[in-house]
């Protein structure tokens, strides 16, 4: 048959046939997505990334800041300032001895003829201060230009005008913008080219080759706008180890501060104050855009660098993408499968650390857009390629098979002669004979499929063992149960019932091998509880030997749920019976003597039971919340003597319901922790109500509050008989109670389950002792190292630690 078929796979000539015929159509559909804008801006973010891997850059040595800041605000007044205190600034920088100073400031209006002129006899003084203007968002389009008296007095004009991609994000300026006297230059380049002169005495050159100078208005005849890619240094922020630029306060200069570094440097003078809107976001914009002064900064410091960020050329993207595109689909082609995917990917993150590498070593700019669609679109691609040739190569064999068959026709029709008479016959036994197997297959399909369904659904894990213990059969559930527990899914009969650690399983090795009946256990494991049934399965007709099937329930959902129920009716028969008992008597007093002298009293009293009844709810309804994962814990200041009344008064009709005293000390020196206050108060109510219900009529139940080393200790006793060791160790498990104890004594209704988890939550850690008769639970909470240990009196204005009532 092998010789009869052949080889299926293409000619070699018709494989890199096949290669180049795939690559033209990817790269077909690669140009005409390249042209939409969803891969547009996937390139602009792609390249976004770029500058957040960059580390950071080294202070720049040839660009500073002066930053009218909120510490300027606060010291000199809201914005405007009058022209004087403008002129200042300016004066004061000057000072220093700056290259240039960029002033990113608008004077389009007219202020007094005394602060105007001392400002613009300051410009004339420092002689290299370039001014800024920006067109209006008027539909003409006007330009605010400073007042002639500036202007004639400065060294430069540049616009301020920001480029804005459709996703908001600044990532360029326009080199220049069209006026009525021609194109002005942008600020940045401006300072630039001056700084330039001033510095080395030579022209500032832009990406384009051309250098900026004052062009006449009748020297151009057409505009072709050109944009600048601004090359981000790291954002500034006030806590920075390497600050991006030298960053000045307006006030430092103003208080006779100075600043040798200005020297020589190009200087901008703008605006760094939170309340002012001169902001864009930009690639490195963290929470706050960057102000529009440090975008130009960060233009200057390239231009003076000589290190502009430039976009790869048209050409060289196109060599780029198309050489990707050979490689990809070269790879998926030798590597069909999820191999050939993952070496895919791999190649990907290649290609995008090589832009990364252009970015940074060469300040080049690859749009990665229509890289990262050739590197998707390839994979289906060329999978699809595949498909199509194996389904040829299938359907070339298929027809030689189908004359194989035609030629061994006759010797069938000779050899089964004798049984079918005819060809007819032949042929029709032939297509019954195909009907029936596929039948049967589908019928088998159908049941395998259902047995997988059924045993996969199953909410109980289901094993089946050989009687040597090896386990044959398990299904999803029962890896589940296994990995809870920490055992191997595989584990043996034996091993299973050894760590099972239960009477009922400890001779498991001789009831396997004399077939004894069925076992059934409930036990508890891992923090939960399991009912495990093992069942012998009687040998088949086949003589094989017996079997084990054990099959493991989860009770702990049942369990927990019926423990919720009884303990809410407790709840609500035991702790909310009290103030409501209150509330109707006096209600009721009030209805029968309106007009008595205590009824004022008797209001007062309703309220207050109503109060507590109120934040009793709600404290229980927070700590519920919790213990069923549906509420976080909120973190917040808490006084821990209000929260310790609050918890006291919630207990006090417990306690003298059941004639026990309690006693509370809180030392004076305890700091205010950070915390979840209702559910500490949970915490608290919890160990008090268990220390109530497990006291002698006629006993005292002590609670101490202290601080020690950075640390809240809370420590409540109470007498009582003592504990074993082995049921301390249990003590905050799940569904357990102390031997002795009755299920029937009125409670909180959360257990000590509850406490240990949030005691965890708030990283603090709780134990349990007992000796001499006394009852010891200890929890201890950690102090952050930030919080002041600052005693809980001198905050009077952190009242009770109640519940918001909205939470009912």
């Amino acid at each position: 048959m092998i010789a009869v078929v052949g080889n299926l796979a293409p000619p070699p000539t018709s494989r890199i046939k096949t290669w180049l015929t795939l690559n033209i159509l990817l790269l077909a559909i690669v140009a005409a997505l390249s042209l939409t804008y969803p891969v547009e801006e996937l390139s602009r973010r792609l390249a976004d990334i770029y500058f957040r891997l960059r580390s950071p850059l080294p202070t720049s040595k040839s660009v500073a800041l002066v930053l009218i800041d909120d510490q300027s605000l606060g010291k000199l007044g809201r914005w405007p300032w009058p022209r004087a205190l403008l002129a200042r600034v300016v004066r004061a920088t000057a000072a220093q001895r700056p290259a240039v100073i960029g002033l990113d400031v608008l004077l389009p209006e007219p202020e007094d003829v005394y602060n105007d002129q001392d400002l613009a006899s300051t410009f004339r003084e420092a002689e290299n201060v370039v001014l800024a203007t920006k067109i209006t968002g008027s539909p003409q389009h006007l330009w605010m230009d400073p007042l002639p008296l500036f202007l004639t007095n400065s060294a430069g004009l540049g616009h301020v005008q920001a480029v804005q991609d459709p996703d908001g994000i600044c990532r360029k300026i326009p080199v220049r913008e069209m006026s009525i006297d021609g194109p002005r230059w942008a600020l940045s380049v401006e300072v630039a080219r001056l700084a330039k002169e001033r510095i080395a005495g030579r022209n500032l050159r832009l990406p384009s080759g051309q250098a900026p100078q004052a062009v006449p208005a009748a020297s151009w005849e057409s505009f072709h706008p050109e944009f600048l890619t601004v090359n981000f240094r790291e954002q500034y922020s006030a806590d920075q180890r390497t600050p991006p630029f030298l960053v000045i306060s307006a006030a430092e200069l103003l208080a006779g501060k100075q600043f040798p570094a200005l020297a020589g440097k190009a200087v901008l003078i703008g605006f760094g104050a939170t309340e002012l809107s001169d902001r864009l976001a930009t690639p490195v914009s963290a929470q706050m855009p960057m102000p529009g002064v440090e975008i130009h900064a960060n233009v200057i410091d390239g231009l003076m660098r000589g290190d502009t960020l430039q976009q790869v050329n048209l050409v060289s993207q196109i060599c780029f993408i198309s050489v990707f595109s050979l490689i990809s689909t070269w790879l998926i082609l030798r590597q069909p499968g999820w191999s050939g995917v993952i070496l895919q990917s791999v190649f990907l993150l290649v290609t995008y650390a090589a832009g990364y590498s252009l970015f940074v070593f060469a300040n080049r700019l690859v749009a990665f857009g229509p890289v990262l669609v050739a590197g998707l679109l390839s994979v289906p691609l060329a999978q699809l390629q595949n498909l199509i040739t194996v389904n040829r190569g299938l359907s070339r064999g298929l027809h030689q098979l189908q004359e194989t068959l035609r030629s061994t026709r006759s010797t069938e029709e000779l050899a089964s002669f004798s049984l079918q008479p005819t060809s007819h016959e032949s042929v029709s036994d032939l297509q019954w004979r195909v009907n029936l197997v596929n039948e049967l297959q589908v019928e088998l399909a159908s049941l395998y499929t259902f047995r997988q369904h059924l045993l996969e659904s199953m909410q109980e894990g289901v094993a089946v063992f050989t009687t040597d213990g090896k386990i044959l059969f398990r299904n999803a559930f029962w890896e589940t149960f296994c990995r809870k527990q920490g055992w191997d899914p595989d584990i043996k009969l034996i091993e299973f019932g050894r760590l099972l650690e239960h009477p009922s399983w400890a001779n498991i090795q001789q009831d396997i091998k004399g077939k004894a009946l069925a076992l059934e256990s409930e036990v508890y494991l891992g923090g939960g509880f399991w009912q495990i049934r093992g069942t012998p399965i009687a040998p088949n007709k086949t003589g094989d030997p017996s079997q084990w099937m054990v099959v493991v329930t989860d009770l702990t959902a049942r369990l927990e749920r019926d423990q919720a129920r009884a303990e809410a009716l407790r709840f609500v028969t035991h702790e909310l019976r009290t103030p409501l008992v209150s509330i109707q008597g006096f209600s009721e007093f009030l209805l029968r003597y309106p007009q008595a002298a205590s009824s004022k009293e008797a209001a007062a009293t309703i309220f207050r039971e109503s109060q507590r009844l109120v934040s009793l709810i709600n404290t229980y309804l927070d700590v519920l919340r919790f213990d069923a994962g549906a509420r976080s814990l909120r973190r917040e200041p808490v006084a821990i003597p209000p929260m310790i009344t609050q918890a006291e008064r919630v207990m006090s009709p417990i306690a003298e319901a059941a004639t026990v005293r309690i006693v509370v000390h809180v030392d004076s020196d305890v700091p205010v922790l950070e915390c979840d206050g209702p559910i500490l108060s949970g915490v608290i109510l919890n160990l008090l109500n268990n220390a109530v219900k497990y006291s002698p009529p006629g006993s005292e139940v002590n609670l101490r509050v202290t601080s020690v080393f950075g640390q809240v200790i809370f420590e409540v006793s109470n007498p009582g008989p003592a504990i074993p060791p082995d049921d301390l160790t249990h003590l905050f498990e799940p569904f357990y109670r102390a031997r002795g104890t009755s299920d029937s004594a009125p409670g909180w209704g959360l257990g000590l389950t509850f406490v240990k988890r949030a005691v965890e939550e708030h990283k603090g850690t709780i134990e349990a002792s007992s000796d001499h008769d006394v009852i010891r639970v200890t929890v201890t909470l950690p102090v952050p190292k930030s919080q002041k240990q600052v005693s809980s009196n001198s905050h009077p204005e952190l009242g009770p630690i109640d519940p918001p009532t909205g939470s009912a």
